[in-house]
């Protein structure tokens, strides 16, 4: 079976959260309160996408073994699974702070998944990412119970703003819309989880190691950039691209197909459609590409 050049989700993959908003709804052209995050093209089994294609509807994840070297091309070789967790996130309140554990950490831990790192392009809010200090071994406790929003820096960030957090790094959002980027894993400890005190860097976070450049995001495992089309852009792949259409109206043309894609909506583009462009009069396109 010839794969599509353009593959989208079957249903949205929405998520309530205690502290979601109404931002993914209406970004996605309908009302709805209490989404959290909007999983875009996941191959995670805790909440899987499913897509489709020409005979109907596939789980990505046997999706994906199947047709491995046809969405990956040059990379097939790399990677066992599908590399890549995209989010759309809205924060309305706070998110408790947490980190993701190292591959080590999470394999003591018995933990099947481990070593997430993700980054954040920010819409609006406030993040807070890393020690703004040095803490001793024997502050954690009460810094945890105690002092954390004041020991973490503190990011007020303007749209396109980007942010890097390996494993370890203690991370949170406030009132925030962003998009975030991963690898697959979602192995992730509370800070209330004894576990942290294995988990957790301690060492202070200057602004340079978290801070991206705006609006692109360059990473060992993946890159992000926003793409503003006005007009016509052309793009040559030879591994997957995820399209994630932030604002404004586009069309996809391959060579043999094109389809829409609407605002809040994302695409997945096998390497074997090889070239694509994107048509708008205006439109801003998150382009995600592994590596």
């Amino acid at each position: 079976m010839e794969l599509p050049k353009f593959i989208f989700q079957a249903t949205e993959n929405l998520i309530e959260r205690p502290w979601g908003g109404e931002w993914i709804a209406l970004l996605k052209g309908f009302r709805r309160k209490g989404i959290g995050e909007s999983w875009e093209f996941s191959a995670n089994p805790s909440n899987p996408s499913y897509i489709l294609i020409k005979k109907g509807i596939s789980k990505l994840s046997e999706f994906f073994i199947e047709k491995k070297a046809e969405i990956m091309g040059s990379l097939a070789e790399k990677y066992r699974t599908f590399p890549i967790l995209l989010k759309i996130v809205d924060v309305s309140g706070k998110i408790d702070p947490h980190v993701h554990p190292s591959e080590k950490t999470a394999e003591i831990f018995g933990m099947s998944e481990g070593g997430k790192f993700k980054a954040w392009i920010i819409i609006s809010g406030v993040v807070y990412i890393g020690f703004n200090g040095e803490v001793k071994p024997d502050e954690l406790d009460h810094i945890l119970n105690e002092e954390i929003w004041n020991r973490m820096n503190r990011f007020s960030a303007t749209a396109y703003d980007t942010f890097l957090i390996p494993p370890g790094i203690i991370h949170s959002a406030e009132n925030a819309k962003f998009i975030e980027i991963g690898t697959s894993s979602e192995a992730s400890v509370e800070m209330r989880d004894e576990k942290i005190k294995k988990a957790i860097n301690l060492k202070k976070v200057e602004d340079f190691e978290v801070r991206g450049k705006k609006g692109k995001i360059e990473t060992e495992f993946f890159t992000a950039e926003i793409v503003e089309v006005v007009g016509k852009q052309d793009f040559a792949i030879n591994t997957f691209n995820i399209l994630l259409n932030l604002d404004g109206f586009a069309i996809l043309r391959s060579e043999k197909e094109v389809v829409e894609l609407q605002k809040g909506y994302s695409c997945l583009i096998p390497a074997t459609t090889a070239n694509y462009s994107i048509h708008s009069e205006k439109a801003k396109i998150l382009r995600v590409i592994p590596k």
